[in-house]
């Protein structure tokens, strides 16, 4: 379903006519749709909630970082010839532990470890001019969109480097210009619009603070969740045989 639609039938059913345009384009809707959303990526355990996010690591970084990602399952890494290797998950505080030097000190190699990084800085406007130990901190970027992790040792060559894990769903939009409309998808404008709606109903409910119209809405979407996790299980029971090799 189209995502303008799904913002026009937000409206009809939600009465709130005046969160879109005439021309059906955003005054506040999007606002509750992607609050919706984000709620569904959180309490759902889907296929669809996993992802890849591939990237170059260049010789000598070890942040690896990237926009909507919830929480990491494996990391791999690929060389120049095709080897590809998992990296070993462990803390933040392991990795100083064990090298115990500043990490950027570290001698480069292969890398063997990943941990979840910490990428703040605090305050967050400062700039460590001339301190040191900041190099699993991005005191340049904006820290609030990202998430990553750190690699050690630093890499002594450029990889491929892959990151599975949950991601939330592309922020929604859609915008008119002309005759012609830009939108964004994702699964629950694709698969699940009435999900998305129930969810975006609930959002708009808390900001009511109406609790019997949040729990309306809430045991639909929590049935359709719990039948979406049923065949999670159902797919993760299904007999696999090993591969030898």
């Amino acid at each position: 379903m189209e995502y303008k639609d799904i913002r026009k039938k937000f409206a009809e059913l939600s009465g709130r006519y005046d969160l879109i345009k005439a021309d059906y384009q955003d005054d506040g809707a999007d606002f509750f749709l992607n609050a919706g959303q984000r709620m569904l990526d959180r309490k759902s355990s889907f296929r669809k909630g996993s992802g890849k996010s591939v990237q170059t690591l260049a010789a000598g970084t070890i942040i690896v970082k990237s926009v909507g990602l919830r929480f990491v399952d494996e990391v791999w890494i690929t060389d120049s010839d095709g080897g590809r290797t998992e990296l070993e998950k462990c803390t933040l505080a392991d990795l100083r532990a064990y090298y115990g030097e500043i990490l950027s000190s570290v001698d480069a190699d292969t890398p063997e470890y990943y941990a979840p990084a910490n990428l703040r800085p605090y305050p967050d406007t400062s700039t460590f001019t001339g301190l040191s130990d900041i190099e699993d901190l991005l005191v340049a970027d904006n820290h609030y969109t990202y998430n990553g992790i750190i690699v050690m040792p630093p890499p002594d060559a450029a990889y491929t480097i892959s990151i599975v894990g949950k991601f939330f769903s592309p922020t929604l939009s859609a915008t008119l210009s002309g005759s012609t409309w830009t939108q964004t998808k994702s699964y629950w404008t694709e698969e699940e619009p009435m999900m998305l709606i129930s969810a975006a109903l609930y959002q708009l409910e808390r900001v009511y603070r109406n609790t019997e119209g949040m729990k309306d809405h809430m045991v639909p979407l929590s049935d359709d969740l719990g039948e979406m996790d049923k065949d999670v299980a159902e797919e993760d029971a299904t007999g696999v045989d090993q591969i030898e090799g």
